[in-house]
């Protein structure tokens, strides 16, 4: 969930501070604000290293930084523009905000769907509330079979016509329940992939290996 808003911030960022420094290059007041949004890249780059290590349980090593390293400010400055890492860096803050939607959009529909489940034994019968399936038209399935039977085609096909269905009784409300527990079961599964690859790839990006790592788990 913390990569939804972070992501964000980060797109906002970068989008701001690139497109103020290339749009100020002619006026060469836009170099040092690119180099700002570089350096600043950089140190956000050590916080995501450190939030892998405290919420996902994996060692990120920092490959070095030219902001933090001591020389003349000409040779830092050209270090940070040279660096492989910091280009690294830049890429990983832009595309983390991919990566919060599709965290946020599987813990908002997924999580809250199973819960949402779970809770139908002790609200079905309340008054007022309807626990069910409503469709603006019926669906409609069509269940078939055929075969070939003496150069003829015998079949059987039938029409199954669904427009709303209620759960009205403790049975059927324990059932959808139960189907939320796997539901459940399955979300942290994803989520536990998730965090897999949201570990693999800062990993690759902020890191000095490609290994992949085995995060914590739920």
């Amino acid at each position: 969930m913390l990569a939804f808003p972070l992501g964000l911030a980060y797109f906002v960022f970068l989008s701001v501070g690139l497109s103020v420094g290339v749009g100020l290059t002619i006026a060469v007041v836009g170099i040092p604000i690119l180099l700002a949004v570089l350096a600043i890249s950089t140190g956000l780059a050590s916080v995501e290293r450190a939030i892998a290590t405290v919420l996902l349980g994996v060692e990120v090593e920092s490959p070095g930084s030219a902001v933090t390293e001591s020389g003349p400010v000409l040779e830092r400055v050209k270090r940070l523009v040279t660096d492989f890492g910091t280009w690294k860096a830049l890429v990983y803050l832009g595309t983390k905000l991919i990566i919060g939607v599709t965290s946020f959009v599987a813990v908002t529909t997924l999580l809250v769907t199973s819960v949402s489940l779970l809770t139908v034994p002790l609200v079905y019968d309340q008054p007022g509330v309807y626990v069910g399936v409503v469709t603006d038209a019926p669906i409609r399935f069509h269940p078939s079979l055929y075969v070939v039977w003496h150069n003829l085609l015998v079949g059987v096909e039938t029409v199954v016509s669904v427009g709303s269905w209620q759960v009205q009784t403790l049975p059927a409300a324990l059932g959808v329940a139960g189907v939320g527990v796997l539901l459940g079961i399955a979300s942290l599964h994803l989520l536990n992939g998730l965090a897999r690859f949201s570990a693999w790839y800062t990993k690759l990006m902020l890191g000095t290996g490609v290994e992949i790592p085995t995060p914590r788990r739920w």
